[in-house]
């Protein structure tokens, strides 16, 4: 039969079980969360659901079933449950202040302290199922163990709080208060503050998110929109108007068109259909064809278009595989654009046959390569590779992921 105290232990791990459970639930159903930091909150959320449910076992099996060895057996489950709880922490600590575990003395530490809690507590198990004589006084007399454990994972709390003090600067205001409530509140309250916490963060990460595309925009209208470009396209124009009158329309209407897409790729907030970027590509090698008349030769292999990109992704790689392909002193300079479904997503691929990709520290279109797969990951988690390609040149491959249909 069950006293006060059990009945107040079984509402106290019945609140956290649900907790936990609704954690489970709202990280799953956040979709932009950081892949690290969802597989993070599943973990810690899924630990403290084990935790809580091998403590309800084991309390079940004393008052109801009287089973000592399931009972000792899911304490010590619940036990070891519970001393993972500060190590996840101390993860979370040092992602928030953008610090590598592996390199952290603070992570270190943490280990170590779990590890000898974690003796402890198979120690007190192997002395409970082991040496234990049925005498109560005996087996209490040989559970000094879990006070070892309890004192490993104190000493773990306080290294963890002053560790957070000691951050308090690299961590946002309300990170703080909340790891400093997860620390020194009851276990309920602790999930409460984790949810919170979780909350907080894909709040921060959201604004910063923001934040960081419209300055890689205001990037990509210097880079969009260099003068030299400008300028030898107007003097391509200006000599064929004599000579070659219907051509020099076809390329001031060409032009056209890649500066009006230009612009509205740069005012665009999210995602355009590949059709607009596809059109803004030709409308650039439009005009590039005529200004490198005999010197660049381009292949379309595009039978797949139904699909959705951040703005200036294709025609940013044309253009650089053009600055860096077109020489008087090599061959044309040919180049091959190719879409095509692959699993989870579709593949777009800009092979040329120029000298080859080196990366350039002060040169613009290799910092448009990197400013493009920043863009992706951060607006619909893409991916992009550079690799030369077979018999010369280079090889730029985007990955967009689509949503299965």
């Amino acid at each position: 039969m069950m006293d006060w105290t059990t009945y107040f232990d079984s509402v106290i791990d019945s609140t956290t079980l649900l907790i936990a459970v609704l954690g489970i639930s709202g990280v799953l159903i956040l979709r932009d969360l950081e892949n690290r930091w969802r597989w993070f909150s599943v973990v810690f959320f899924s630990d403290m659901v084990l935790k809580t449910s091998a403590s309800m076992i084991s309390r079940f099996s004393a008052v109801y079933w009287h089973n000592v060895p399931l009972q000792t057996a899911f304490d010590f489950l619940a036990t070891l449950f519970s001393s993972t709880i500060i190590p996840l922490l101390t993860l979370y600590i040092l992602h928030c202040c953008s610090q590598e575990p592996r390199k952290s003395f603070l992570w270190k530490l943490i280990l170590i302290l779990w590890g000898l809690s974690v003796a402890a507590a198979v120690g007190d198990l192997l002395t409970r199922t082991l040496f234990a004589v049925p005498t109560q006084d005996s087996t209490k007399h040989k559970r000094w163990l879990i006070l070892v454990y309890l004192l490993f994972t104190a000493i773990s709390m306080i290294v963890c709080l002053v560790a957070v003090i000691c951050r308090r600067k690299q961590l946002s205001k309300p990170q703080f208060i909340l790891i400093l409530v997860y620390l020194l509140a009851p276990v309920s309250v602790m999930l409460l503050a984790m949810e919170l916490m979780l909350l907080v963060d894909q709040g921060t990460r959201y604004i910063k998110q923001k934040e960081e595309i419209a300055d890689q925009k205001v990037r990509l209208a210097v880079l969009q929109m260099r003068p030299h470009f400008i300028y030898n396209t107007m003097t391509s124009i200006y000599y064929l108007i004599k000579q070659d009158t219907p051509k020099a329309q076809q390329v001031t209407l060409d032009f056209t068109n890649y500066l009006r897409k230009n612009f509205t790729a740069i005012a665009k907030e999210g995602t355009i259909p590949f059709t607009e970027e596809l059109e803004h590509t030709r409308a650039y090698l439009a005009v590039e064809q005529v200004r490198f008349k005999g010197k660049l030769f381009v292949e379309f292999d595009t039978p797949y278009t139904s699909f959705r990109l951040p703005p200036l992704i294709l025609q940013p790689i044309v253009e650089n595989a053009v600055k860096h392909g077109v020489d008087p002193d090599l061959d044309p300079l040919t180049i091959h654009i190719q879409t095509r479904e692959v699993k989870n997503g579709v593949e777009i691929t800009v092979a040329d046959t120029g000298p080859g990709f080196g990366a350039k520290d002060n040169d613009e279109p290799h910092i448009a390569l990197w400013n493009i797969r920043e863009r992706l990951e951060m607006m619909c988690k893409g991916k992009m590779e550079i690799a030369p390609r077979d018999g010369g040149g280079t090889v730029v491959t985007v990955f967009i992921p689509q949503a299965r249909r």
